[in-house]
């Protein structure tokens, strides 16, 4: 497939201080998914960006555009971007349609969409930010691209509700993926639309978003139901020279899944309230362990993050253990 490249320049203080800072900055981005390049001149920067089609191409422009604006005195920038690419439609962002679903256990959903491209979602970013009506049967509206590549969000009605989700599964022949929605009490608007969806419903999708799987010869998964459907995927796709070991806490006997283990994989089902103690102790056997991924609620990802610091003895840049949601009644989704 043929390259495209899209560029921006950057001149004068605003382009001196983002060169000192691009250094530190440049490892997040790029990847397998496109390629980052920064040429310097006196008072002028150019970053240049490469990718395999246009969607990687529209993914590379927010993305980048994202850190660079992030960056310490760089949010009044202006990012134009020059090139290759679909100037009136982000290419990151899909229309899926829902063609089934069904419940893996009598608290999660599995629900089937076709997109447009699903050979875009596979590889080592599992998220993406679901765009959902504001109400049922509701309409909505996508995003448009600005110059720098970014979203600029409709408003008012039109305007649509976005939630975080992990794509569980991937069928690139089919062009179809695999949503796991986590179904509570009270719900919020996508435990809503999932417990409700029937065939021919649409939404759309941005992404995928986040940062990519860590690799390495010993990982270690912990998680509650919200964290399982990344980590039932990177079971799924580990490759033959790395081991896994996953730790899943959930409400019951009722909510395990059965689940086909490959070689070297192993997953230990909890009661609520086991994580913690149980990698801790995973900790205290064996002190193997590479790097480490824990999603659960807020307080629970908080005490993961000092055992798998302390007692695992992992530095930060090696570790994350992230917050899917808060114990306030209900989950955020």
């Amino acid at each position: 497939m043929t390259e495209l490249v899209a560029h921006c320049r950057l001149r004068g203080s605003a382009a001196e201080a983002l060169t000192r800072q691009l250094d530190a900055a440049i490892q997040l981005w790029g990847g397998e998914a496109f390629q980052v390049r920064c040429e310097r001149s006196e008072r002028e920067l150019c970053v240049s960006l490469s990718a395999a089609g246009w969607r990687r191409l529209a993914l590379a422009k927010a993305r980048v555009a994202g850190e660079i604006l992030r960056l310490p005195g760089c949010a009044a920038l202006t990012l134009n971007w020059e090139g290759d690419g679909d100037p009136e439609r982000l290419g990151h962002v899909q229309h899926w349609q829902v063609t089934g679903a069904r419940l893996v256990t009598p608290h999660l959903r599995r629900v089937t969409f076709q997109v447009e491209d699903a050979a875009f979602y596979a590889g080592d970013l599992h998220h993406v930010r679901l765009l959902l009506p504001q109400r049922p049967e509701g309409a909505f509206a996508f995003p448009r691209p600005c110059a720098a590549g970014l979203p600029v969000w409709p408003e008012g009605e039109l305007m649509p509700v976005l939630r975080n989700y992990t794509i569980r599964a991937v069928s690139p022949r089919s062009d179809e993926v695999d949503v796991d929605f986590v179904l509570h009490e009270p719900a919020g608007p996508a435990t809503a639309w999932a417990r409700d969806c029937r065939p021919g419903d649409e939404i759309g999708a941005l992404g995928p978003i986040g940062r990519p799987v860590a690799h390495a010869r010993q990982r270690i998964l912990a998680g509650d139901e919200t964290a399982l459907p990344t980590i039932l995927r990177q079971i799924a796709e580990c490759p033959a020279h790395e081991r896994i070991d996953a730790y899943v806490e959930v409400l019951d006997d009722a909510e395990r899944q059965d689940v086909t283990l490959p070689k070297g994989c192993r997953l230990h089902w909890l009661r609520r309230g086991e994580l913690v103690e149980a990698v801790r102790q995973r900790g205290r056997e064996r002190s193997d362990v590479a790097v480490a991924y824990a999603g659960t609620e807020f307080s629970t990802a908080r005490h993961l993050s000092a055992v798998l610091a302390e007692d695992l003895g992992l530095p930060s840049t090696r570790f994350r253990s992230v917050a899917y949601w808060r114990m306030q009644g209900a989950r955020p989704a």
